[in-house]
């Protein structure tokens, strides 16, 4: 295939692409994870302020699920890098806006995957809890959350995948992430075949393990909670 693609030829002029390769793959995979973890924490304070008893919290939370949900990802990526520095007179670093913009965009499918899940958990739990004289902070730290989280991992674990494969937006604000290597290499070598063809591979790769395992999460909560979605 590397062959027939003129790789064999081109190795020596590709090579700085290769190099390039593995630091954006570095890059890619630790900003989706910290914005991913950004996300499951804003998720949760979401969920929380999505079921309050208190109708503005409520209201507020869907409304930003529906701004969130309702525009691109690249629109959120734009206004981080470039309307909220000058908003507040700050200075941003590019992976700061994609990671914020990437967090803030997860956050609002996270609460939904939550807020699902916290719906598959039986009332009476949280009845037994507080009969048992423990407060609502401790009821969600030792029954609902953990519950929660344990049977949304497959949603979230699908979540991750669609977050890692928006993270090549970020390469509109030169973070320098694996697609933006790919850019620059296509214009250094002008070998836009090669160098696409092996950038897609890596996301393949990395896609495929990761969903790999989601079905192997899947697979054993399914087992352990045969009741649950």
């Amino acid at each position: 295939m590397f062959d027939a693609l003129g790789m064999g030829a081109m190795s020596g002029v590709i090579e700085p692409f290769l190099e390039g390769v593995v630091s954006g793959t570095a890059t890619t995979l630790a900003a989706s994870a910290g914005a991913f973890a950004i996300g499951l924490g804003l998720g949760i304070v979401l969920l929380l302020a999505r079921i309050s008893p208190f109708a503005p919290l409520r209201s507020l939370v869907v409304l930003w699920v529906s701004l969130i949900r309702g525009t691109p990802a690249l629109i959120h990526m734009l206004i981080a890098y470039y309307m909220v520095p000058a908003m507040f007179d700050i200075s941003i670093s590019p992976v700061t806006a994609g990671v914020a913009a990437l967090a803030c965009n997860t956050s609002a499918y996270i609460v939904e995957i939550l807020r699902g899940a916290l719906g598959t958990i039986s009332y009476g739990q949280r009845c037994a809890a507080y009969a048992m004289g423990m407060r609502g902070a401790q009821v969600w730290r030792h029954v609902l959350l953990p519950q929660v989280i344990y049977r949304a991992i497959p949603p979230l674990t699908s979540e991750f995948t669609i977050l890692l494969k928006a993270s090549s937006l970020m390469s509109i604000i030169a973070v320098p992430e694996l697609a933006t290597v790919a850019r620059n290499a296509t214009l250094q070598t002008d070998l836009p075949l090669q160098v696409f063809a092996i950038t897609a591979a890596v996301y393949f790769v990395l896609l495929f393990c990761i969903s790999a395992a989601s079905r192997v999460c899947e697979r054993r909560v399914s087992r352990m909670l045969p009741h649950g979605h």
